[in-house]
């Protein structure tokens, strides 16, 4: 399995940043190495007076971990590095294109022994934490270590690993260089050479840095992309992110395009990045669970198109089978005993056909029997092509369905929560709601189509005349509806408006600073004959403007049980 945090050289150079700013004269009480459990607790404590207490920190160097959070009730265990007393966290910095961590402490000369670097490596699969001396001595090793190069265990000269020597560690690359290191490559082969010539590249931005220069020959495409990489590392406003990579949640300094939510820091992003991976076993599971739910309702559904399609090809043999033997019995009546059961009649075509007969009938009454079972016969077999056509869909819009549980714009939670219907059989099989919910911060169910259809289902079906229903003005968007129950008292406003942020964010309008939402209540929202799906006419309108924000929308998302 791969890390959990997949660190590059410019994550390492912002976080050190953000750390520096955090942590600089932060008193350090303790650090520990704890060996058994691959990771470093730094126990700081706020200078007096500060405004705000200081994180301590707890950095997990399992190598399929990496998450750095602060420390919680979970204790450290062992492998505490001895520090002189008192001591602080002077400054904490990163080499220019590497990949370590460094935590200068301020102390007043003391034992030999004792701490004055905390170093974290983050290379590769080789991730380390060391506590080295004045003399520059390793005090402590989190992982000892023998290579042809390097020797890590206490008492030994510590020696970083050898730098990376790219090109722009230090200041923006210039065209000249740029264009001798990668002109000579062709589109396509270019990604490479990037790697190993311009400082703070990576997997995890090269593709964004290189843009149509990796498609495009001539230098006017890579100086473009000389452009980019200039911006990345030293122009782009520091907005960190954190984005879904490779199946695990990655924090990092800057956007690079891909599907990302901002994050008010790194450390906030790699808090976020550490739940959101000790839920994704949860959430797989579910995942699981929900698809095999759809499977067993497509295998039922399949089951049954099928056996429409054997009994309509059935159908009109028989109806015609029961028409024949009518009309022979007619012809005969005279050939059929009184309270027999059957009967052996001479076919019109030669040879005989056994008509079988209600005892307690006459013949003239038989035949009636057998005209009339006929017809059913032919009716049945009339609606069984509709029938059909709607397993059909039924097994397109499971698929669809089980489509989005896989690319998560359905939650699991819809297909198990669902609607329950019954089949002949009386098995439970589910259907996914029109609506997601939410709940606002005063605990008010709040609920969101999901589609046009939906919207119509959710406003029309699944609300009370009472509740509050809203809309973003003037663009497509999803219906919304705020649960109510007091006919004669609006709900609080905070409600109202934390209930209209999520129909801006769920409209055309989402990418807006400020959005027009309307609202009223449900009873007065009326569909026009004939309307197009979602299409309604709301009556009694209020207005309210709100801004579209991400980080409401997913407080009051509903998690999955």
């Amino acid at each position: 399995m791969s890390n959990a945090i997949q660190y590059d050289s410019l994550l390492v150079r912002d976080l050190a940043a953000e750390l520096h700013q955090v942590l600089a004269g932060t008193r350090l009480d303790d650090v520990f190495l704890e060996r058994d459990r691959l990771r470093v607790t730094l126990r700081c404590r706020a200078p007096r007076r500060a405004a705000s207490a200081p994180p301590s920190l707890l950095w997990q160097l399992h190598p399929r971990s990496g998450h750095l959070t602060q420390t919680g009730a979970d204790a450290a265990v062992g492998g505490r590095v001895q520090l002189g007393s008192p001591c602080s966290i002077r400054r904490v910095t990163a080499p220019p294109d590497e990949r370590i961590v460094r935590f200068e402490l301020d102390a007043p000369a003391g034992a030999a022994g004792e701490a004055r670097w905390i170093i974290i490596e983050l290379i590769t699969n080789q991730w380390n934490a060391l506590a080295v001396g004045t003399d520059g001595r390793i005090v402590a090793v989190l992982r000892e270590r023998q290579t042809k190069d390097r020797t890590l265990r206490a008492g030994v000269q510590y020696e970083p690993p050898p730098p990376t020597q790219r090109t722009g560690a230090t200041a923006p690359i210039p065209a000249d260089e740029w264009l001798a290191a990668l002109a000579v490559f062709a589109p396509g082969e270019r990604l490479k050479p990037l790697l190993r010539f311009a400082a703070y590249t990576s997997p995890r931005n090269a593709a964004a840095v290189l843009g149509d220069a990796d498609v495009v020959a001539g230098g006017t495409a890579l100086l473009r992309a000389l452009d980019r990489h200039t911006h990345l590392v030293w122009d782009a406003p520091r907005t960190p992110v954190i984005a879904r990579l490779e199946g695990r949640w990655q924090p990092y300094p800057v956007s690079t395009g891909v599907q990302e939510e901002p994050s008010a820091s790194l450390l906030a992003a790699f808090e976020r990045a550490a739940v959101l991976d000790a839920a994704a076993p949860a959430a797989e599971n579910a995942v699981e669970t929900a698809l095999a739910i759809i499977a067993e309702r497509i295998d039922t559904v399949q089951k049954r198109r099928e056996r429409l399609r054997d009994e309509h090809a059935g159908a009109a043999e028989e109806a015609a089978r029961l028409r024949h033997h009518a009309d022979v019995l007619l012809t005969q009546l005279s050939s059929v005993p009184r309270g027999a059961d059957s009967v052996a009649l001479e076919d019109w075509d030669g040879g005989s056909v056994i008509v079988e007969l209600d005892p307690a009938r006459s013949a003239t009454e038989n035949a009636t029997r057998l005209y009339d079972t006929a017809r059913r016969r032919d009716r049945a077999a009339a609606r069984i092509p509709a029938l059909v056509d709607a397993a059909g869909r039924e097994l397109e819009r499971l698929d669809g369905l089980a489509a989005g549980v896989r690319d998560g714009s359905v939650p699991p939670a819809d297909v198990r929560r669902g609607r329950v219907a019954r089949t002949a059989g009386g098995r439970a099989q589910p259907t996914a709601l029109p609506y997601r919910e939410y709940r606002t911060t005063g605990g008010v169910e709040v609920r969101v189509g999901r589609g046009s259809r939906a919207n119509d289902d959710l406003t029309f079906r699944h609300s009370s005349p009472s509740d509050v229903w809203l809309h973003a003005r003037d663009v497509a968007g999803a219906h919304v509806i705020l649960r109510w129950p007091h006919p004669e008292a609006n709900p609080p406003a905070a409600d109202i408006a934390e209930a209209a942020v999520l129909a801006a964010l769920y409209s055309r309008a989402r990418t807006s600073g400020l959005v027009a939402v309307d609202w009223t209540r449900r009873k007065y929202v009326r569909k026009p004959r004939k309307a197009a799906p979602g299409l309604v006419v709301p009556e009694r309108v209020r207005t309210v403007f709100v801004e579209p924000d991400t980080r409401l929308e997913e407080r009051l998302r509903v998690e999955p049980a």
